[in-house]
């Protein structure tokens, strides 16, 4: 790897999917009867920790995103977007379409595949202004 920006993004690619990945352990295993604390210490940790498990996984896929976006074969930055993107319609079918308790499942996937589809369109529009910018065409001229 030769640029330092592509070394940047995926070390923060690779630190912010061990935080998403503690965050969402800790999320699943928290015990409450390991000390006394407050409710308002339970409502805020639960709060908090649910829209960081559910929202958070878009900065990972954003830099892996970016990454494959500026590597010479922008094919494969393609097809990544293209199979988040992908599972989201894929599940967001499947919620219309099923009936009953099936519709709880696919609400949940629903909801964990948009902040990486999120992260995904927002990391190839960075892109597209960062071409924008380096060929001269959004440059300020005084």
């Amino acid at each position: 790897m030769k640029n330092r920006t592509d070394k940047i993004l995926l070390a923060v690619f690779l630190l912010s999917l061990l935080a998403y990945a503690a965050m969402v352990y800790t999320y699943i295993t928290y015990e409450y009867s390991q000390s006394n604390p407050s409710h308002f210490e339970i409502w805020f940790a639960r709060r908090f920790l649910f829209w960081m498990s559910l929202g958070f996984h878009a900065v990972p896929t954003f830099c892996l995103q970016l990454f494959l976006c500026r590597r010479r074969r922008r094919w494969m930055a393609a097809v990544l977007a293209i199979i988040i993107i992908g599972a989201a319609a894929w599940f967001a079918y499947g919620f219309f379409t099923a009936t009953g308790w099936d519709n709880v499942g696919w609400a949940i996937l629903l909801l964990l595949s948009i902040a990486p589809a999120a992260g995904c369109v927002l990391a190839w529009a960075v892109y597209g202004c960062w071409r924008l910018y380096r060929k001269g065409d959004i440059r300020h001229v005084p």
